[in-house]
């Protein structure tokens, strides 16, 4: 049964997306009013933000490595070899398609080029098993419907059929990309716009394989675009991973109704929303409000400033602390204890659960 790709107008949001818009816009524009962030920070908070969304963004598709072993990974160059699992091609991939849209995005309006590039990106490190060549970067060839599957993959029931492989699919996309600019350069509220974009292209579902992945990584692109400058320092992808039953569901409500006569956009657009609120709020309480703390004594060395900045809004253990500052085991643990007896550095937790932070 074939969907149509719906417009805008007709959808109108209640009090909590507009309110969810409104918090949003409100911490867009204090994020560019912040100063005194030094480079280092704001290049910290970008990698540990990388290292999140690679690791939660894969492991939403059932990837396997956690974020310490995504930073691991990430210490050691990312480097791919015949024994490399399938977890660690997919991070690989995940990690370069968002280093392209972090150098791209703020330029570049999203185009069919775009898409097919972050998808050739994103699957560039993949086995011919597990994508053959020619479709990476291409659209699909065979149907691929959303399928629900036991655990042995047996499938138990199609909750959504998606468009046609071949000249169905290309028209889709050239379609869904043509609507898109004709509703961003509205009055369209811009999150909405880019909430019914990214549920079109899953219920097209265009490449054969990492079409989740690739849509979060459109969203990503699709922000910085639109001005949204602070989404590559809290990770969109952990905030889905925190909350994917809910995340499915939701989708599934929406594209479910484009089958009907009447779309229900709002099951997608209020949990969107709702989820870059919680971003925003994040952004807001734990870095631009404390901005001015954030401010490194100028009497510590090197080491000593890159260790204050990764503990800037966030608790870590020395081996994480080693993912930021390049030091051995030794030279990390003398490095805090003299934080300590500064009175900077404070610790919570005993053992192996021991974590450092910055006092207040």
């Amino acid at each position: 049964m074939k969907f149509e790709i719906r417009t805008l107008p007709s959808y109108r949001p209640d009090l909590d997306v507009l309110g969810n818009i409104a918090e949003i816009e409100h911490v867009t524009g204090l994020w560019v009013k912040t100063t005194g962030l030094s480079k280092s920070l704001i290049a910290s908070l970008k990698k540990t933000s990388i290292i999140t969304s690679s690791g939660a963004s894969t492991r939403i598709e059932k990837a396997l490595m956690s974020d310490k072993e995504v930073g691991d990974f990430v210490a050691k160059g990312r480097k791919i070899t015949s024994i490399s699992s399938r977890s660690e091609r997919e991070v690989a991939g995940y990690i370069d398609a968002l280093q392209y849209i972090y150098d791209s995005s703020g330029e570049d309006r999203i185009s069919e080029h775009n898409v097919k590039t972050l998808h050739q990106l994103m699957t560039q490190q993949f086995t011919n098993e597990m994508l053959a060549p020619e479709l990476r970067g291409n659209y699909k060839t065979a149907p691929n419907n959303v399928i629900e599957q036991d655990e042995i993959g047996n499938p138990i029931r199609t909750w959504f059929e998606t468009t046609p492989p071949g000249p169905q699919t290309q028209s889709a996309m050239t379609e869904l990309i043509e609507i898109y600019h004709q509703h961003i350069d509205l009055n369209t509220p811009k999150l909405m716009v880019i909430a019914w974009f990214v549920v079109h292209f899953l219920a097209i579902h265009p490449f054969q394989d990492g079409n989740g992945r690739l849509s979060r990584l459109l969203t990503i692109w699709l922000l910085l675009n639109n001005g949204y400058e602070w989404i590559p320092y809290v990770s969109h992808e952990k905030y889905i991973e925190d909350n994917k039953e809910a995340y499915y569901l939701r989708l599934r409500e929406t594209k479910a109704s484009f089958l009907s006569n009447t779309v229900d956009y709002h099951p997608w657009i209020n949990f969107f929303s709702n989820i870059l609120a919680r971003q925003a709020r994040y952004l807001k309480e734990n870095v631009i409000e404390k901005a001015d703390s954030f401010i490194v004594d100028s009497n510590l060395g090197k080491n000593e400033k890159l260790v204050m900045e990764a503990l800037a809004d966030r608790e870590l253990s020395r081996a994480e602390l080693q993912n930021f500052v390049p030091m051995t085991e030794l030279g990390m643990k003398k490095l805090l204890g003299r934080l300590r007896d500064r009175g900077l550095v404070g610790v919570t937790g005993r053992g192996k659960r021991t974590k450092y932070l910055i006092k207040s």
